[in-house]
């Protein structure tokens, strides 16, 4: 995520619903949809590598952690105002789980994000759920963000398991709230789908399930990778941006609809958009497809996009390892508090910057917000990190790397370095001369204010990385990195395996110079003269 500003907050209610309304929806399909048969065992995806590059199949095939999750979900987007106050998505999620934690389990935690920040709407309301064919009665907890549901037995370490949910998602309309990423913008009519179904709660590899409240300062989704399967049945008036790839054309449409199905390889989450008014911009990098999606009117700003965006895959391909998927969408969506936010092979960008009066002069905010953000397919889509308790590790990454490592590159040198003066060493040093500054590794939430939290990760830990590049040199600090990408992709990797990367591929000791920048509030030691 890139930011702008710190939106407000506040927290959505969820009901579970019993009785007669579970008996009406436990898992039957919604008109239209396709209808997922029980099965006894975990589903089986045909064609769940077509996201993939072909030459990177076997690759991928090796590292990802073994017994992903796969979802798979069948979910129908309603607009109209007969059906929904709202706009709503309905959908069924089946989820195939096999237990890795090492323990024997008596319930599973689903994430229900968009339970968190706005207190004027039900976000996502649970109809009815199943393990293993049998009817259970979940409970919620934590501002009603976390949905657990019971084992009929307990599963034992290596077991699996078929959980299935029946629920309502509710778009807030003209939220200020989740930073525009859950919601329906009536001006635009762009629905952004972040956070729109239940998920496993992510694992931090040293204290086990995140339950956490939804971070208020930070990125709120936290989760492990997994395989999905999605169809979606929507008016065929709108373009579907989403993660993943598109497995047919979804032929003639019913009463105005198609259904639509898209298979992602092993990704983080699964997220959408549907606008009914966006232009096409796309570029081609090595077998890759770049589809830049902007308001209609402005393909001047939506073809730098698509420009901004083969630069830093081209750039960062070489310096961090591939990019293992065939598409990268980039869509305008009308965000609040943010720039630009990441998701697995897909990118918001703030509609903010589709203006034609919107400055492409080099260098310029808006290729500075896209770098940042394809930077961030690395780190955090490939290798996820704990960002509740650690988001330096991503932010302060993806920042260093955008502000002077692709402008340098891209650019040169001195175009380099007034991109990092400017989002970098300029707001160090008037932060820590106002005496405010912070240790960088701590949770987001703990941070005094939404400003301190982004001074730590976007401000200072950049400067840490950079701090550790000078000191180690470019050969030593790009192998660390393309080590841990390999090491990590697809799980989830914790700062000292970073710290162990870069001493790794130095032979030196970083202690020291990594408490100074992370661990500590010192940084009247680093002013400018």
């Amino acid at each position: 995520m890139t930011f702008a500003s710190r939106p407000s907050s506040a927290r959505m209610s969820l009901q579970v619903q019993t009785g007669a309304l579970l008996g009406a929806l436990l898992f039957a399909p919604f008109a239209g949809l396709a209808q997922t048969p029980p099965a006894p065992h975990r589903p089986v995806m045909p064609g769940i590598l077509d996201a993939i590059q072909p030459d990177e199949r076997d690759i991928v095939t090796d590292s990802v952690p073994p017994d992903l999750s796969t979802y798979t979900i069948s979910a129908e987007l309603m607009t109209d105002g007969a059906s929904a106050a709202a706009p709503e998505i309905r959908g069924s999620l089946r989820l195939g789980w096999t237990n890795t934690t090492g323990e024997t389990l008596d319930a599973l935690p689903f994430r229900l994000y968009a339970n968190g920040p706005d207190r004027e709407h039900d976000a996502i309301t649970i109809a009815g759920a199943t393990v293993d064919g049998e009817p259970v009665e979940p409970t919620l907890t934590v501002d009603n963000s976390i949905l657990t549901v019971p084992f009929a037995e307990p599963l034992e370490r290596g077991e699996d398991s078929i959980v299935e949910l029946s629920f309502v998602s509710v778009l807030p309309v003209d939220s200020s709230s989740h930073y525009g990423i859950f919601g329906f913008d009536s001006e635009e009519g762009s629905l952004a789908m972040a956070q729109w179904y239940p998920i496993v709660a992510g694992r931090d590899p040293d204290d086990g399930w995140m339950l956490d409240p939804p971070s208020e300062n930070g990125d709120p989704v936290f989760s492990d990778t997994a395989l999905y399967d999605v169809s979606v049945r929507i008016e065929e008036r709108f373009e579907l941006v989403t993660t993943g790839v598109e497995q047919r054309d979804p032929g003639a449409a019913t009463d105005g609809r198609v259904t639509r199905r898209f298979l992602s390889g092993p990704v983080r989450d699964f997220t959408m958009v549907a606008d009914d008014d966006l232009g096409l911009r796309t570029r081609d990098v090595e077998g890759i497809t770049i589809n830049s999606w902007f308001p209609t009117g402005q393909e001047r700003v939506g073809d730098a996009v698509a420009t901004y965006t083969a630069q830093a895959l081209t750039i960062f391909e070489e310096l961090l390892g591939p990019y293992p998927y065939t598409e990268l969408d980039i869509v305008s969506v009308p965000l609040n508090g943010a720039a630009g936010v990441e998701f697995p092979q897909l990118i918001y960008i703030g509609q903010g910057y589709y203006d034609a009066g919107q400055t492409l002069q080099t260098p310029n905010a808006l290729d500075f917000t896209v770098a940042h953000e394809v930077i961030h397919e690395w780190f955090y889509a490939l290798v996820g990190n704990n960002q509740y308790d650690h988001a330096f590790i991503d932010e302060g990454l993806t920042n260093f790397l955008s502000a002077q490592v692709y402008f340098e590159r891209q650019y040169d040198e001195a175009v380099a370095a007034r991109v990092v003066d400017r989002y970098l060493v300029d707001p160090f040093d008037s932060t820590v001369r106002r005496g405010d500054d912070q240790i960088v590794d701590q949770p987001t939430d703990d941070f005094p204010t939404g400003n301190s939290y982004v001074y730590a990760a976007y401000v200072k830990a950049p400067l840490g990385f950079r701090a550790i590049q000078a000191e180690i040199g470019d050969t030593a600090f790009f192998a660390a990195l393309r080590a841990y990408v390999s090491e990590f992709q697809f799980r989830v990797a914790t700062p000292d395996d970073l710290l162990d990367a870069f001493e790794e591929a130095s032979g030196e000791d970083l202690g020291e110079l990594w408490r100074h920048w992370f661990e500590a509030a010192e940084g009247e030691r680093d002013l400018q003269d």
